[in-house]
């Protein structure tokens, strides 16, 4: 292999590897339920088994982030890959509701570590200036598998059953652990042979470029604790600001996934129309995030970006809470998905860029925490008010929440920013 082929490679990898671990993630969104009501789970059965994923996953996000830091991104991406590709062979092999919630939590425990080593090792390999398109790419790569994944599964399990579907998630897992194994490099900290980080250089967490603030180290000599270095990232308040509208912004999907239809329902509009809204979404999404728009967090306008963002959900939320019909509803997801393409890649570009390469798997695990939990909390908690009170849309207290949200992030680095002025 040449050393410019070898650089494409490294470059490139992350990409596939990542398309392919959210393949496994969004194709078994229409598989899980069904094939666990045919185990003979009831509603509690597919509650817990739709959820034992995220219930491992959260915790795993943070260990994966140690680990990526201490182990490399290589070796912790390849037991990633594999350890979901044998979860999901498990499933085959699951005769019972609770050997299938076993599988599904060591699944869960899989992807925790999966994905801040692959977002980890993204950051690694960009350069100065273009992290924010680099990440707008990826989350573009995401928003591809979304819109292939889920479809691309009914049509399997329709010819083929469900078995087929798990053969072909497993054995997508598996090309991307040869891609991950050729071109998943590892920081330079980590070259020397993959081994926990003994180096006895500072860890470094860099504040963004807009606030111009010192940077936070800890004391030189053995390692630092992890405990110590999450804590210093989260000091960063920068780090904070994409923390908060990361769980805001995934808060807003989750509500979206779960309430748009039955109000796009309501509006008369067949199950296509409805398809077509979130189609829609995905598309200015990714339009937005391929742009040179995702390119502003790394000329200091991070935190502009993502207010612009949380703004545009917060209007495209009380969009569907007042649309009269289809078309307005189909604005509203036209301006949701402008709202996700602006604050995706700057969250993620400026999580990347406030942490060295030292600690850059534990700031991705952070980061995937926040993703986690706003999906896991937005719906049911917006589910639990409008039961209490039925008056209130849905759409209604996200779109508050993202304007609350917007303006904690504005302010907090206009006074940061005023004081390292003064």
């Amino acid at each position: 292999m040449t050393s410019t082929t070898s650089r494409t490679v490294a470059v490139r990898a992350p990409g596939v590897v990542l398309f392919l671990a959210f393949i496994d993630i969004f194709a078994l969104l229409p598989t899980v339920a069904p094939h666990v009501e045919e185990l003979g789970a009831g509603p509690i059965g597919v509650g817990l088994a739709v959820g034992a994923y995220s219930a491992t996953n959260l915790p795993a996000n943070v260990l994966g982030g140690i680990l990526v830091d201490r182990w490399g991104r290589r070796r912790v991406t390849l037991l990633g890959l594999l350890g979901a590709a044998a979860a999901v062979l498990g499933y085959l092999f699951a005769g019972s509701v609770a050997t299938f919630l076993l599988a599904r939590g060591v699944h869960g425990v899989a992807g925790g570590i999966l994905i801040p080593a692959i977002f980890a090792a993204a950051g690694d390999r960009t350069q100065r200036g273009t992290t924010g398109r680099t990440f707008g790419r990826l989350g573009a790569v995401i928003g591809a598998a979304a819109v292939v994944a889920p479809a691309g599964a009914g049509v399997l399990r329709q010819a083929a059953g469900t078995p087929a579907v798990f053969l072909a998630i497993a054995a997508a897992l598996v090309l991307g652990a040869i891609i991950a194994y050729l071109g998943v490099h590892d920081a330079p900290h980590h070259l020397g042979g993959g081994s926990p980080s003994t180096t006895p250089d500072v860890e470094v967490v860099v504040v963004d470029s807009a606030e111009r603030a010192p940077a936070m180290a800890v004391p030189t000599g053995s390692p630092p604790a992890s405990s110590q270095v999450l804590l210093g990232l989260l000091r960063v308040g920068m780090v904070r600001r994409a923390l908060l509208a990361t769980a805001v912004l995934t808060a807003a999907v989750g509500v979206l996934a779960g309430f748009l239809p039955a109000a796009a329902t309501a509006l008369g509009a067949t199950p296509s129309a409805i398809g077509s809204l979130f189609t829609v979404y995905a598309i200015f999404a990714a339009g937005v995030m391929l742009s040179p728009l995702a390119g502003h967090v790394d000329t200091g306008r991070a935190d502009t970006t993502i207010t612009v963002g949380l703004v545009a959900l917060s209007g495209a939320l009380l969009t569907f809470a007042v649309a009269p019909n289809l078309a307005v509803a189909l604005v509203g997801a036209a301006v949701f998905g402008v709202g996700y393409g602006l604050i995706f890649p700057a969250v993620a570009a400026a999580t990347s860029s406030s942490a060295s390469a030292a600690s850059r798997g534990r700031a991705f695990g952070l980061f995937n925490v926040a993703f986690s939990l706003g999906l896991a909390a937005g719906p049911p908690l917006t589910g639990g008010l409008v039961d209490r009170v039925p008056a209130i849309d849905p759409f209604v207290p996200v779109a508050g929440l993202a304007l609350i949200a917007a303006a904690a992030v504005a302010g907090s680095a206009w006074f940061r920013r005023r004081t390292a002025g003064g």
